[in-house]
């Protein structure tokens, strides 16, 4: 019952602000641009129509696996984000300059359209390799050298490219990493139908495997789904425990905190997992979340590997992350231990990238000598 009142308070509350941006630039078009009446009646319909398509794309998305509205669902959700930055903007120009209010207007307008279509452009490009030196006091030395390649927030669904996910097993396979980790969120739909997927997915070639946590949108999917997935897949799903790679290097996999709110979820527990770490021995954490760095650092956690801020994709999104997290994309420093927060491999919603780019992330790994 608990949960089934707090999902009505989440749709309630989502539905308020998602409508809530609809009517903000309605307002906004209205009042710059002076509309006649049949020119209102036209916008309110568009309008109307437009945020129907992201619930209606849901809806045959998730009961008939049909994604035909898709596209302009997710580019749509983009584009209003977008406008609603502009127009914020906008808004403040008039306060200051009212006489100058409908060309401010026409201009808010083109700037919508251009960041738009760059964003599309963006997101349309497959991810770049990013690559990022960590030095490890505790590594030995003939591990020194040691990759990694880091996956991150591929939010595979029925709309997601083959092509495009065969591209990136490719890509990653190029590197010939010592070892693959995926930090989460791999799934948004029901995906095992598809054999494809799990194929694709079954080709990532790590000396050491491949190891996979989960994300938050692996447990609104269905964790059953996404278990069976990295069965197929030969992927290690490693949840709130700790495995030895290459013999010295100890990874720590954490399940995300949305299994707190699953029947058969994980709940994160690294508290029973801080007293298993060898801080003699270099320790890696998977977690989705860019959260629990310092108590992961003072439990002897050398590198942590996280995403979920997807670096905000699109305004004003990519501008709050760096508000809201403290570790919102990149490497970071904090004493010994480092954290990686990637940016995505993939995307989630709209397919557009403005500040950001999805990556993979290579990451080698090398031996320091501590400092006297």
């Amino acid at each position: 019952m608990n949960r089934l009142l707090s999902f009505v308070l989440f749709l309630s509350i989502v539905s308020i602000v998602y409508f809530g941006l609809h009517m903000f630039l309605y307002k906004s078009l209205v009042r710059s641009f002076e509309m006649a009446p049949h020119a209102r009646t036209i916008l309110k319909w568009f309008l109307w129509i437009s945020a129907s398509s992201f619930f209606i794309n849901s809806i045959l998305s998730h009961t008939l696996n049909l994604h035909i509205f898709t596209f302009y669902a997710h580019t749509w959700l983009g584009v209003l984000s977008i406008s609603f930055t502009v127009f914020v903007v906008h808004r403040l120009l008039a306060l200051i300059f009212d006489l100058y209010r409908r060309p401010l207007a026409i201009g808010a307008l083109i700037v919508i359209a251009v960041v738009s279509l760059y964003s599309l452009y963006m997101g349309t490009r497959l991810p770049q390799v990013t690559r990022v030196t960590v030095p490890m006091q505790k590594l030995p030395s003939r591990l020194s050298g040691f990759t990694i390649v880091h996956l991150s927030d591929l939010h595979l669904d029925g709309s997601f490219s083959k092509k495009r996910l065969s591209r990136i097993v490719d890509r990653v396979n190029e590197l010939k990493p010592d070892l693959v980790v995926i930090t989460g969120d791999i799934i948004d739909g029901e995906v095992t139908k598809d054999m494809s997927f799990s194929q694709q997915l079954g080709r990532l070639k790590g000396k050491y495997g491949t190891i996979a946590v989960t994300g938050n949108h692996d447990f609104y999917a269905g964790i059953n789904i996404y278990e069976r997935l990295m069965k197929n897949s030969g992927i290690t799903s490693l949840r709130n425990d700790i495995m030895s790679v290459a013999g010295d290097i100890q990874v720590v996999g954490l399940d995300d905190d949305e299994g707190r709110r699953s029947e058969s979820g994980g709940k994160g527990k690294f508290e029973g997992l801080k007293s298993r770490i060898d801080k003699s021995k270099p320790a890696i954490l998977l977690f989705h979340r860019p959260e629990r760095f310092a108590d992961a650092a003072a439990a002897g956690i050398d590198l942590q590997l996280s995403g979920h801020t997807h670096a905000g994709q699109v305004p004003p999104m990519d501008l709050l992350v760096w508000l809201v997290y403290r570790y919102p994309a990149g490497l970071y420093k904090d004493n010994h231990a480092y954290i990686y927060t990637s940016s995505g491999t993939g995307l989630w919603g709209p397919r557009m990238r403005f500040l950001s780019q999805n990556e993979i992330v290579h990451i080698t790994l090398q031996a320091e000598t501590p400092h006297r």
